[in-house]
C-alpha cells in the first residue's frame, strides 16, 4: 500500500501500534503522513546514492559482499512513532519537533548498507577504508556482547564501544553526501557474515510479536553465541593455516638444504678416496677434505633435528585445533 492509500486507522492497524503508544507520541498524524510521502517520493535518488556507496565500498578487498536498502516509508513512520514517545527505552530528544523539512537530517538510516567480511579482524582494514572515502557524521559506534574479547582494541579512539544487551555485534558509521541539492546520510554496517545471518533471524523472530518473550529472547541469546563461537573458529582457523604453511616452507628448505649437503658430503667422500687410492695430494688437503665432510655432517644432523622440531610444532597445531574445537563446541 502506498503512502497515499494510508489513513491513520490503517498505518496504526498495519504496524501494531496500540492507541497508547500513539496517544504517548508528540507527532500528529498529518505530520507523519507528510513525512511519508515526501520520503516515498524520494525513493528513486536515495536507491542512486546507496548504489553509488555499495560499488565503492565492493572495492575494499577485505569485504566479503555488500547489500543495501532504502527505508520503507511505513517502516520510517513507524520508527519516528517509537522514537517521540517520551519516558520510554526508544524515545530520543532529537526526534521532537521533527517534520517534513528536516526529517533527512534527523533519521540517518534513511539509506543502509551492510559491508560483509568472512573473519572478525578483517574489520580493521575495512574501517580504515571507509574513513578514507567518507568523512564521519557521527562517531562510529562498535556494538559488542558482554564477555566479547578485545580484537577491536586497534581501532581508534573515537569509536564507541557500547555494550548491546542482545549480543548484537557491528561496527555503525554514518556518513553524509550531497549527490544533488540536499545532504543525504547514509548508515554502513560492518559484520561478519555469521554475524549478519544471526541478526536477520533475530529481526525476523523477535519482531515485533516477541520482543519481550523471556523463552526465545534466552534460545536467541544461545544462537548469538553460537554465530560468535563460529567466528572464533573462522579466525583461528586463518591463524592454524598460516602457522601451518609457515612451518611446511621451513620444512621445504630443511628438506632442500640437507639434500644439498648429502650430495655435497658424497662428493667430499669421492674426491677423498679418490686421492688415497692413488695417492696423490698432500696429507694436509687430504685433512682438510676429512674436516668439511665431518662439518657438513654435523650441519645435516642438525638440519635432520630442525625438521623432526617442525614436524612436532605442526602435531602441537593439529591438536591446538581440536582442543579448540572442542572448547567452541561446549
Amino acid at each position: 500500500m502506498s503512502v497515499a492509500e494510508l489513513t491513520e486507522e490503517s498505518f496504526l492497524k498495519a504496524n501494531r501500534i496500540s492507541q497508547e503508544e500513539w496517544q504517548a507520541s508528540a507527532i500528529d498524524w498529518q505530520t507523519l503522513h507528510q513525512i511519508g510521502l515526501n520520503h516515498e517520493a524520494n525513493i528513486e535518488q536515495l536507491k542512486e546514492t546507496a548504489e553509488m556507496y555499495a560499488r565503492i565500498i565492493q572495492r575494499c578487498q577485505q569485504v566479503h559482499s555488500v547489500r543495501w536498502r532504502v527505508k520503507d516509508p511505513q517502516h520510517l513512520m513507524e520508527k519516528i512513532v517509537r522514537k517521540t514517545q517520551p519516558n520510554t527505552p526508544t524515545f530520543k530528544e532529537k526526534y521532537v519537533g521533527i517534520n517534513e523539512t528536516n526529517y533527512d537530517s534527523i533519521v540517518t538510516d534513511l539509506i543502509g548498507v551492510r559491508a560483509l567480511h568472512l573473519f572478525k579482524e578483517d574489520c580493521l582494514p575495512i574501517h580504515d577504508y571507509l574513513c578514507q572515502e567518507w568523512k564521519n557524521a557521527e562517531a562510529p559506534i562498535y556494538y559488542v556482547r558482554s564477555g566479547d574479547d578485545k580484537v577491536f582494541a586497534d581501532l581508534p579512539d573515537d569509536v564507541v564501544v557500547k555494550v548491546h544487551p542482545a549480543g548484537y555485534r557491528s561496527l555503525h558509521y554514518v556518513f553524509g553526501s550531497q549527490p544533488l541539492n540536499r545532504v543525504v546520510y547514509t548508515e554502513v554496517q560492518v559484520r561478519t557474515i555469521f554475524e549478519e545471518g544471526w541478526t536477520e533471524i533475530d529481526h525476523k523472530i523477535r519482531y515485533p510479536n516477541f520482543s519481550h518473550n523471556e523463552q526465545v529472547c534466552s534460545f536467541l541469546l544461545i544462537f548469538n553465541r553460537l554465530a560468535g563461537s563460529a567466528d572464533e573458529m573462522g579466525s583461528f582457523v586463518k591463524q592454524l593455516v598460516g602457522e601451518l604453511e609457515h612451518h611446511q616452507h621451513a620444512i621445504d628448505e630443511i628438506t632442500k638444504k640437507s639434500e644439498e649437503n648429502a650430495q655435497e658430503v658424497a662428493n667430499l667422500f669421492k674426491l677423498l678416496e679418490q686421492n688415497e687410492s692413488k695417492q696423490q695430494g698432500s696429507q694436509e688437503l687430504i685433512n682438510k677434505l676429512r674436516e668439511q665432510v665431518e662439518q657438513l655432517q654435523a650441519e645435516k644432523n642438525a638440519l635432520h633435528h630442525a625438521a623432526k622440531h617442525h614436524a612436532m610444532n605442526t602435531l602441537s597445531l593439529n591438536a591446538k585445533a581440536k582442543c579448540k574445537a572442542s572448547e567452541l563446541m561446549k
